[in-house]
């Protein structure tokens, strides 16, 4: 069976993009296929350079969604918020939601703690996802959604879309992973088996983080966790959405626009 995640329209190799992943070509559960050029997960995309700009223009997109907080967009302020061609659209994922989290102290394992941030985020975060699921029904063409490394926020966002559509949770989970091919994050070593190892010679520029080390991973369990808070809470994706306050018709827009 062919990997998807691993097919080679997957990854744009933009010029001075990081991260940038479309979420087509992925088969759901009654046998159809994501579309290509819809929607795009990325890093922050602050170092691309005009090509390429241009050729994420060329590719169709004409929508970028900035899911950083408003103190990230002072500090790196993202280059598409002025664009004559990109409309620019921000909403702030975490807010001060998350203030003072904590995971469980029964949670063992990387997988286990990041998932409890994800699992409460989800709980805490219905409204802002409502939002940024609203905004991406609008217009028809490809849109660019991100945080800072693509990775957490980003990541929930990939699953609500993708879920909508009705893409297997093994497969979702599988993109998420992806990460931590297309992610150069000097936080961690990939030359090691656990990517958790922070390398020696990024310690000295790892001062003043205080964030715990399984915020560097992105292992499929972390995703394959929350889907399962969201299948045992929520009856799903699609039934978290609709209790988060997103209507019938935003998620039959959403899966028109993933599918057809």
């Amino acid at each position: 069976m062919t990997d998807e995640t691993l097919d080679p329209k997957r990854h744009l190799a933009f010029d001075g993009a990081s991260n940038l992943r479309d979420l087509g070509g992925y088969t759901t559960k009654d046998g159809r296929q994501t579309q290509w050029r819809r929607f795009v997960r990325s890093a922050i995309p602050n170092r691309i350079t005009e090509k390429g700009q241009r050729d994420l223009i060329d590719y169709g997109v004409g929508a970028i969604i900035d899911l950083r907080a408003p103190a990230d967009l002072d500090a790196a302020p993202n280059i598409f918020t002025k664009s004559d061609e990109i409309a620019f659209h921000h909403h702030d994922f975490w807010g001060d939601r998350l203030k003072g989290f904590k995971s469980s102290p029964t949670s063992q394992g990387q997988a286990e703690k990041l998932a409890d941030l994800y699992r409460t985020g989800l709980e805490k975060c219905g409204g802002v996802i409502v939002e940024i699921m609203t905004t991406m029904t609008q217009g028809d063409h490809a849109t660019v959604f991100h945080c800072s490394a693509g990775k957490d926020r980003t990541g929930i966002v990939a699953a609500m879309l993708l879920g909508v559509a009705g893409v297997p949770h093994d497969t979702v989970a599988a993109d998420f992973a992806l990460t931590d091919r297309y992610l150069e994050d000097p936080k961690r070593d990939h030359a090691e088996s656990d990517p958790l190892t922070i390398p020696e010679s990024a310690l000295p520029n790892a001062k003043g983080d205080t964030l715990p080390i399984y915020m560097h991973s992105c292992l499929p369990r972390t995703m394959a966790l929350a889907l399962e808070f969201l299948d045992e809470n929520y009856g799903g994706v699609e039934g978290y959405l609709l209790e988060s306050g997103l209507s019938t018709q935003h998620i039959a827009r959403l899966r028109s626009k993933l599918l057809d």
